[in-house]
């Protein structure tokens, strides 16, 4: 008999749960959608959310923000249709979840004429036949969203284009964190002039809000973020190479240090051919250390208020200023910690350290920012580099004004600048 009882309970409540479920997504969207509102660049002309007892239906329509005068307006419709836990049975597998849903998407725009939007309905068909979006929200109310794309070509105007697949998910965790990836199998474009080949894309990314709205775009991120395509080439029509790139890296990351935030950038370049020239790891390494989080969520909400409020830009753009200043008072450093080539005839290396004392900077005269400034900078490069480019005259030129100093077959400077006065290969030089 308790048996039975038991039994009897699971049924109930597995019957039941859906519909409290579909009562809580539906609060969840609800949520989400309010705060949109604060987005400088999208807006939510409509939606709707419908709920059955094991399903529900989403519809959301979108526009952008400031569009170019040549297009009247354009509108993204987002059509869910949801599968509500706890036990879901979708796109062949089982997801122990509040929900499952599956995503279509259309397009409107406004102002073309009818040959043109029949295009835009055929890419549209296209489009939602290859792409398959899905969410999950999971029993702690984090959101998942899965992308795939399965490869698709077409042609125009004597143009052939083929675009991979691509395999994207990333999850959204207490609203707070965000953490995904995306693969791209790349594209090749063949035209009458020129057939480029993009390579495989592969991009993680980990960021946690610190400040601001995940969905209203303020937000201020910690967190890390790499991209790396394998290759990228160009020929012209005769099958000459124009271009190779092998193996981009960008990449960067944010952290806080006794409350002030360091950024740093990478962009990286294993090998390049182009232009005549002959590159092996080429590498770009910036850094902004001592930067107050707070002034910069305050930044980012004015730069929203200016998309927001065009005709108040002069006045926006004035606060922008006197905000930017306050990234003063903590001292600020801006580094090039490497920006470097190997040549064929031997590295180009250089940096720059760069630091401003805000004890030395009147706001009310931006021209004492020249005093507040300290740098610091050095640099390196063969001479037969410059001989190749037929830059003779030009070294000539600058060896001679003291410029840049030569020592057997290379070319250097050493430079620092504080309180207004420049050194130069240890000479000081008047500005």
């Amino acid at each position: 008999m308790k048996k039975l009882v038991v039994v009897i309970g699971v049924v109930c409540a597995g019957l039941i749960a859906p519909k409290v479920i579909g009562t809580i997504v539906e609060n969840k969207y609800d949520s989400i959608a309010s705060r949109f509102v604060e987005h400088p660049s999208l807006e939510i002309t409509q939606r709707s959310f419908s709920t059955d007892w094991f399903s529900g239906q989403s519809i959301t329509k979108m526009k952008f923000k400031e569009l170019s005068a040549e297009v009247e307006g354009f509108e993204i419709t987002i059509n869910e249709e949801f599968a509500f836990g706890p036990v879901i049975f979708a796109d062949n597998d089982i997801h122990f979840a509040l929900s499952h849903s599956n995503i279509d998407l259309d397009f409107e725009v406004l102002g073309v004429n009818e040959t043109e939007q029949e295009n835009i309905n055929a890419f549209i068909t296209q489009l939602n036949d290859k792409l398959l979006v899905s969410s999950t929200i999971s029993y702690g109310l984090n959101y998942i969203t899965a992308i795939k794309m399965a490869a698709t070509s077409f042609e125009e105007d004597g143009e052939q284009v083929n675009l991979g697949a691509m395999d994207s998910e990333f999850t959204v965790t207490d609203e707070k964190y965000i953490d995904g990836y995306l693969n791209w199998t790349g594209l090749d474009f063949k035209g009458p002039e020129a057939h480029v080949q993009v390579s495989a894309l592969d991009v993680t990314f980990n960021q946690e809000m610190i400040n601001g709205d995940i969905y209203s775009a303020n937000a201020l991120a910690l967190g890390d973020f790499s991209s790396l395509i394998k290759n990228i080439t160009a020929q012209d029509a005769n099958g000459d190479e124009l271009l190779n790139i092998e193996n981009l890296v960008v990449s960067g990351s944010s952290k806080l240090k006794e409350e002030l935030m360091k950024v740093t950038l990478h962009y990286g370049i294993e090998h390049f051919e182009g232009s005549g020239q002959i590159l092996d790891k080429l590498n770009l390494d910036v850094s902004f250390d001592k930067l107050n989080p707070a002034v910069l969520l305050e930044l980012n909400q004015l730069a929203a208020k200016m998309q927001q409020e065009p005709e108040n830009s002069e006045l926006i753009s004035q606060q922008i200023m006197s905000t930017a200043a306050q990234l003063l008072a903590t001292n600020p450093e801006i580094k090039i910690n490497d920006l470097s080539a190997m040549t064929p005839d031997g590295a180009i290396k250089s940096d720059l350290q760069l630091a401003i004392d805000h004890t030395l900077y009147n706001q009310a005269n931006p021209m004492s920012i020249i005093a507040a400034l300290k740098a610091n900078s050095k640099g390196v490069a063969p001479v037969a580099f410059f001989q190749k480019l037929g830059m003779d005259d030009v070294v000539n030129m600058y060896l001679g004004q003291g410029f840049i100093e030569k020592k057997a077959d290379e070319l250097s400077f050493s430079a620092t600048f504080e309180q207004g006065q420049l050194m130069l290969n240890g000479q000081m030089i008047a500005l």
